[in-house]
């Protein structure tokens, strides 16, 4: 009684929809492989500045100063900070501007109460300050129960560190958009030397 319309398209819809898709599949590589420069640099720039702190000449009394923070841990993560950066934007599925967002609040942060970064508190301060950017900027975003076992802290010490980040900052996290691109531009210079 009823006829069931099939639809088929043309050749040049099929083709136009082929095109589309190579196209996002195109702009996803792109994504990629500017996801992968920035994580790069500032894995790079993170460690570069550790280095950079162990040659101050007041390093060792700086340090003593700040053995009992929060942040520390006792031993060194067996993950590199590179590797710990992209286990968070892939398993947060961030913007660039989220990650880059988060870095520029690290720094603030080691600003305002005078933390040297080093190899020991690199990895918590990185995944608190990426974890408040996302809850910033992010329209969607996971529990800290997740967060805590992408990042390998424990739920109640996740809270911890993100309260004492935030007040740390006296709850000052609006970022400015010159300020923004000044780091975007810094963190991704590298970017046409690697084409």
């Amino acid at each position: 009684m009823f006829e069931e319309k099939t639809q088929t398209s043309s050749p040049n819809e099929e083709n136009s929809e082929i095109k589309y898709l190579r196209k996002q599949e195109n702009l996803c590589q792109q994504l990629r492989k500017v996801n992968d420069i920035l994580n790069s640099n500032i894995s790079i720039s993170l460690l570069n500045l550790i280095s950079e702190n162990k040659l101050k000449k007041n390093f060792k009394h700086l340090l003593k100063k700040q053995k009992n923070i929060i942040f520390n841990l006792k031993q060194i993560p067996k993950i590199s900070v590179g590797d710990f950066i992209y286990r968070i934007t892939y398993y947060s599925k961030i913007e660039d501007s989220t990650l880059i967002s988060g870095l520029i609040l690290l720094d603030r942060y080691c600003k305002k109460q005078k933390i040297l970064l080093t190899i020991f508190n690199v990895h918590r301060l990185i995944s608190i300050s990426i974890i408040v950017a996302i809850k910033l900027l992010e329209d969607k975003y996971f529990t800290n129960k997740y967060y805590s076992k992408i990042c390998g802290i424990d739920l109640s010490l996740l809270n911890q560190l993100e309260y004492e980040f935030i007040c740390g900052l006296n709850f000052n996290l609006y970022i400015e958009k010159n300020f923004y691109y000044k780091y975007q531009n810094l963190l991704l210079s590298n970017k046409d030397d690697s084409n």
